[in-house]
């Protein structure tokens, strides 16, 4: 049995290290490489990059046209069933320094969640769902708030994979109003 275990660790780079101490029971410690890390996501485009969203923060995604945007506090936000909710333009987040022309209304917005929090991520295309292999960043890129590594997608592009906890934190680190339900931005008339 074990033999077989170690046979296939080995195939993946891995190790296997068995303790046994008489009267104690046996350890198994099972070590594999950061790379066998598998990620289901959802790939979406801005400016013409790529960039993965994990699945497992995506509530919903739908179409900013005929969807009203409105300031509220200072915070950009859309209204979803007479909600309003706060939105990230991508693109303002990736540009830092460059003014987005203002919305097109073609935007596609991706509802993420974090706990209670939900923020609408406004992105140009959803190009569908993609399990990747999580890489970890360079030197130059490791500590940056909303990126949590990168892969290689199916058609050999780079993409980043966004921190979705980082990017909530961020996008309302300057807004202490807005409870974990966003509550004091509340109801919409």
């Amino acid at each position: 049995g074990m033999d077989v275990v170690k046979t296939h660790i080995g195939r993946l780079n891995g190790t296997i290290d068995i303790e046994s101490r008489v009267g104690a029971g046996t350890r198994l410690s099972i070590r594999l490489p950061l790379t066998l890390a598998i990620l289901p996501t959802l790939m979406i485009g801005v400016k013409g990059r790529v960039f993965a969203l994990p699945l497992s923060s995506v509530n919903e995604i739908f179409q900013l046209e005929g969807c009203a945007t409105r300031l509220v506090d200072g915070l950009q936000c859309v209204i979803v069933r007479s909600k309003a909710m706060p939105l990230l333009f991508l693109q303002d987040w990736l540009d830092v320094g460059k003014p987005r022309a203002g919305a097109s209304g073609l935007e596609q917005v991706v509802v993420v969640q974090v706990g209670n929090r939900q923020l609408g991520i406004a992105v140009d295309s959803v190009l569908g769902r993609e399990e990747v292999v999580i890489k970890p960043l360079g030197l130059l890129l490791q500590g940056l708030a909303g990126l949590a590594g990168a892969t290689i997608t199916g058609e050999g592009a780079i993409a980043l994979i966004l921190d979705v906890p980082g990017l909530v934190k961020s996008h309302l680190k300057d807004y202490p109003s807005v409870d974990n339900s966003f509550g004091a931005i509340g109801e919409v008339a």
